[in-house]
């Protein structure tokens, strides 16, 4: 299986952290925000809109800005399904990596190329690490980061069918449940999240965007 994060470390964790980054959100409502990385891509996000909608669950796509500008009509479809979306940066790559000017014109090319398909108000850095001066450059910017509680990334192969019941496990009321999809190798994102959102909802919890529980 792809790596993984589980909910009741990460959580304990967070809390040593310091920086504006949201990790999870400390609620009695039973919903969990659902997150995807990496698309667009004509792999993945065609097969994840039926099966959200399905469910009747609404997702954060934290999108990257090279596959945005690839594949527009998958973005226009992710917002007309009432889908949040969210800055990825340009590229696949760990934004950890970049100078300070670099990360700043690939956040704010990406925010130019998200902007006509509503409001964008939540970026994550790739590969997860960030800095001081990322969240800084990021505020300005108007730009809060998230991560999540619950993370898991498929790899093509057999053991990625663990994943559902693996991750499921672990998530409880105001997690932040993060999946990749975006490249060929990861289409089992789809029966995945099928089977988690069946799982969850036999637990009572519903899917929403990172807005929806922030509030």
């Amino acid at each position: 299986m792809g790596w993984a994060w589980q909910d009741p470390a990460v959580r304990a964790v967070a809390r040593l952290i310091p920086g504006d980054v949201l990790w999870y959100v400390r609620t009695p409502e039973p919903v969990f925000a659902l997150t995807f990385d990496d698309g667009p891509h004509p792999a993945t996000t065609p097969g994840l809109l039926p099966v959200l909608a399905r469910h009747g669950a609404r997702a954060t796509f934290f999108l990257i800005g090279s596959r945005v500008a690839a594949h527009p009509e998958l973005v226009a479809a992710i917002a007309a399904a009432g889908h949040e979306i969210g800055n990825h940066l340009m590229r696949d790559e760990p934004s950890v990596r970049l100078s300070d000017a670099r990360f700043r014109s690939d956040l704010a090319e990406t925010n130019a190329l998200l902007a006509p398909y509503g409001e964008v108000r939540w970026f994550r850095p790739g590969s997860g690490w960030f800095t001081p001066r990322m969240l800084r450059a990021a505020g300005e910017m108007g730009l809060r980061a998230v991560l999540g509680t619950v993370a898991a990334a498929h790899r093509g192969e057999p053991s990625d069918a663990q994943i559902a019941s693996r991750i499921g496990a672990t998530v409880r009321p105001g997690s932040i449940v993060v999946l990749h999809e975006g490249t060929e190798p990861r289409r089992g994102v789809v029966e995945t999240v099928d089977q988690l959102l069946s799982a969850l909802a036999g637990r009572g919890l519903a899917a929403v965007t990172v807005s929806d529980l922030a509030r």
